[in-house]
């Protein structure tokens, strides 16, 4: 695998915490494997988006990560990781039907790793050796369209949680809900949508007083209020003082695009949001 690196602007709120301390108005991604800036249709220009996968390489799987690891603990031996939110826009593009699978997934890692992740199912985040294996420290939150029943997909297309594990340990069908009003009463129903359909779809994940949130939604849709998943989740022992956010993405026999659009993130201390960053690259 390679490690490539892309320049790119990024509009800064600089404040000094002990949590993170960001200095730079211009940063770097690292790609690792098959990830890269994506071409268009045309084949030729680009497309803006950071794509995981290329459709000529049987398998294809990547990594994009931010190029400097962010602090998630004031310390190592600190229990409690300090709270965070993103969000982010994205699309899967099956090229063959019915879909190849794998996946996309946003992830938190401890290293820039260039030969650990695998292909398919492990939707380059894990491989045989290090997927279950609690000195990983991952953590992840997968957008999978491919029910790989060895690592307990609840269907081919599902949003999942994941720790150390490409095996979720909270998953939900991938849809939002939407709050309608019949008479005087509000009430929520659920709306499926299909992630592997070239549709572009954002997601929200926030971790705060040891719960995590996912929301997800069509890329024109607001927010919605009641999110997809909440878990409770202590990840005192999966964060380590300093983590490395991005995305990963996988392919098996088949040919799948998986491309990020748009990413924002946040990181806060003592349960105020110090330091943001709104990631644009060019």
């Amino acid at each position: 695998m390679q490690i490539h690196k892309l320049c790119f602007l990024a509009l800064l709120l600089s404040h000094t915490t002990s949590a993170v301390k960001l200095s730079l108005k211009t940063s770097e991604f690292i790609f690792l494997g098959d990830a890269e800036l994506g071409p268009a249709s045309d084949g030729v220009s680009l497309s803006r988006a950071l794509s995981m996968t290329r459709d000529a390489n049987p398998c294809s799987h990547g990594q994009t990560l931010w190029s400097t690891p962010l602090s998630f603990k004031p310390s190592s031996n600190s229990s409690s990781p300090y709270p965070f939110e993103t969000s982010f826009t994205f699309s899967i593009t099956s090229r063959v039907k019915p879909a190849p699978g794998h996946g996309l997934a946003f992830v938190f890692v401890p290293s820039i790793e260039s030969s650990g992740p695998g292909p398919a199912g492990f939707l380059g985040i894990l491989n045989k050796t290090t997927n279950g294996n609690p000195n990983s420290h991952v953590f992840a939150v997968e957008f999978d369209d491919f029910q790989d029943k060895s690592f307990g997909d609840i269907t081919d297309n599902h949003v999942g949680i994941n720790i150390n594990s490409v095996t979720s340990v909270v998953a939900q069908k991938a849809g939002y809900w939407v709050q309608t009003r019949i008479g005087k009463r509000l009430l929520w129903s659920f709306k499926e949508v299909k992630l592997s359909n070239g549709e572009r779809y954002k997601a929200w994940i926030e971790y705060r007083n040891s719960k995590v949130t996912v929301t997800l939604a069509p890329e024109n849709v607001k927010k919605p209020k009641k999110p997809l998943i909440v878990a409770h989740l202590d990840l005192s022992k999966v964060f380590l003082e300093k983590m490395y956010p991005g995305f990963s993405g996988a392919m098996g026999r088949g040919v799948e695009r998986h491309d990020i659009w748009s990413w924002t993130f946040q990181n806060s201390a003592k349960g105020t949001v110090k330091n943001k960053q709104k990631k644009r690259w060019i």
